[in-house]
């Protein structure tokens, strides 16, 4: 039997209860067999009562049968607009899909998508306890750089071509057949975060936001090869690096004619992902030359030639989470979107998320 109250109000009725009938001697350290009963109750409704302030309620069974409960509606901030309006989750999450990962891909790539999606954007609904973006008020934007990426049903429609239908059916199959299932950690949402291809293998959270989170931990990551973008070379004339990091890192002292001798990788993460890396007469981290010069990841190399330098990046991303090239491969090979989840997000449980009253 599941009790469940669907508003703050009846759980904050349970707890006053308890302690207006219910007393015991606590300076004597003793409580009653009857108090001790109603304790238990009122462990039950503190935890109710945090599940309706978030307004997002987990099934106690973690069947991953799609909720047929209502969508939840969230505020969106469209910034090439200058708007804001109101969708359903599962209208916003369409968009996403379109904008974050290609509609060629395999369906089961496309359904681990939707879980991230939908659980990076439960976490950000004002509604349910969230952290909103807060650009026009909103629950969350359709900046990139910001929030998720999200592309209106028209424009998906005319990128699509004669692709349109079936690329839309996909999506919409994609995003019902997920329906309200979010990924959470010890009871809550996780920090969904996912990126295009991490070069073989991910990132620890700690090494890239510097915050550590037990479920983003650095895996393998194989298969992403056929992307693209997998690999990039870009070449530098030595003048023109040595002026643009100068700027950037006003200690390094970089002169054109040394740069061989002035930039060295000095160590890796696992996942290959430069450092640190001695620039002149200072250390930088990888992660802080990759933004310097807008690189695609922190993954690279340098190799000099009279006066050019090549940077060569691998991966594309900051390769915390879940790789996007990584599970269309692992969709390729027969998994399926719960088994990508669980692969990119260490130790996650997959579960119903439901709005409340």
């Amino acid at each position: 039997m599941h009790l469940q109250y669907k508003t703050k109000s009846a759980a904050l009725q349970c707890i006053s209860h308890w302690f207006l009938s219910y007393p015991c001697n606590m300076r004597n350290g003793w409580i009653s067999s009857q108090a001790l009963g109603k304790g238990l109750l009122l462990i039950l409704c503190f935890t109710l009562l945090a599940a309706a302030i978030r307004g997002c309620r987990l099934a106690t069974d973690p069947s991953l049968t799609p909720s047929s409960q209502d969508d939840l509606t969230l505020t969106v901030y469209l910034h090439e607009e200058d708007k804001t309006v109101e969708m359903s989750l599962d209208e916003y999450l369409y968009g996403v899909l379109g904008g974050e990962m290609p509609a060629s891909f395999p369906l089961e790539a496309l359904k681990a998508q939707a879980v991230a999606a939908r659980t990076y954007t439960v976490r950000r609904i004002a509604s349910l306890g969230g952290d909103p973006c807060g650009r026009g008020g909103a629950d969350i934007c359709t900046d990139s750089h910001c929030c998720q990426s999200y592309r209106s049903p028209e424009a998906l429609a005319e990128s699509w071509g004669s692709h349109a239908k079936q690329y839309a059916d996909k999506l919409r199959q994609a995003v019902a057949q997920t329906h309200g299932l979010i990924a959470v950690y010890d009871g809550e949402p996780i920090e969904a975060l996912y990126h295009s291809a991490a070069g073989g293998h991910t990132e620890d959270a700690q090494n890239v936001f510097s915050n550590a989170l037990p479920y983003l931990v650095g895996v393998e990551s194989p298969g992403e090869q056929d992307a693209s973008h997998y690999q990039e070379s870009i070449a530098f004339s030595c003048k023109e690096l040595s002026d643009t990091l100068n700027e950037t890192f006003p200690n390094a002292h970089l002169s054109p004619s040394a740069l061989e001798s002035q930039m060295e990788i000095q160590a890796r993460y696992d996942s290959g992902q430069v450092q640190t890396l001695r620039l002149g007469d200072t250390t930088i981290s990888g992660k802080a030359f990759r933004k310097a010069l807008d690189l695609r990841s922190a993954n690279f190399t340098l190799d000099y030639s009279q006066d050019t330098v090549t940077i060569t990046t691998t991966g594309y991303g900051h390769g915390v989470g879940m790789s996007q090239y990584g599970a269309r491969a692992m969709a390729l090979e027969g998994a399926d979107f719960q088994e990508i989840l669980t692969h990119y997000y260490t130790g996650i449980q997959l579960m119903p998320c439901t709005a409340t009253s």
